[in-house]
């Protein structure tokens, strides 16, 4: 009975520490994590963009003196994962551009197309302006947008315009940036020389056009 009673006792025991600890609630947690699309930009070459010897001879005393184009290719790689991204363009010569330079190429141009190519002796070396062509993702055509900001979006021609502008791509007919995951173009770049009588020419001038590409996801 000892035996019986015992067992009764702790019975009720349990019971009664059970009730004093009831709980009426518990927490549900739900973990994750949202991975942003990792994506990769390149240019051929280290986007390096070169003109060979430019003898000082050839070069107009009074006038600018636009050059050949260059181009080096392009490409953003997001793995298997589409995403909209666009492409900021900031001039880190910004100091040495030449007012009105690219007039040279004719209509269409604005000082925000304009980067600077370098001091040399005091003297602002010339400038260069860059444009978009030849968008494409696996095989499909892409057309250059473009928005200042946080602006609507525009369509474009393709030239580059610096920071704040952001330059993005379509595949359709509305201007909205489109979702891709592989990206590939081409960079054009078309300088201009200062007038000869502006330029140090006792000694070597050197081309040092530096800009920066910024990939944001949007």
């Amino acid at each position: 009975m000892k035996k019986i009673v015992g067992l009764t006792l702790g019975i009720a025991c349990l019971a009664a520490a059970l009730n004093a600890h009831a709980t009426t609630s518990a927490e549900l947690i739900v973990r994750g994590t949202i991975k942003p699309a990792a994506c990769n930009l390149s240019m051929t070459g280290g986007g390096i963009v070169k003109y060979e010897d430019i003898p000082s001879g050839q070069l107009l005393p009074t006038a600018f003196n636009p050059l050949t184009e260059k181009t080096t290719p392009l490409n953003v790689s997001c793995g298997t994962t589409p995403a909209k991204f666009g492409l900021k363009f900031v001039d880190l010569q910004a100091a040495s551009k030449v007012p009105g330079i690219l007039s040279a190429f004719g209509p269409g141009y604005t000082e925000a197309h304009n980067f600077g190519l370098g001091i040399v002796s005091g003297r602002k070396t010339g400038g260069f302006s860059v444009t978009l062509r030849d968008l494409r993702s696996s095989g499909a055509t892409l057309y250059p947008i473009v928005r200042v900001g946080t602006g609507a979006w525009q369509t474009s021609d393709g030239k580059v315009a610096q920071s704040p502008s952001q330059h993005s791509w379509r595949s359709g007919a509305t201007a909205v940036p489109a979702s891709v995951a592989q990206l590939t173009g081409t960079i054009v770049v078309r300088a201009v020389i200062n007038k000869a009588q502006d330029l140090d020419l006792s000694r070597d001038v050197t081309l040092d056009g530096r800009a920066t590409l910024e990939l944001s996801y949007i």
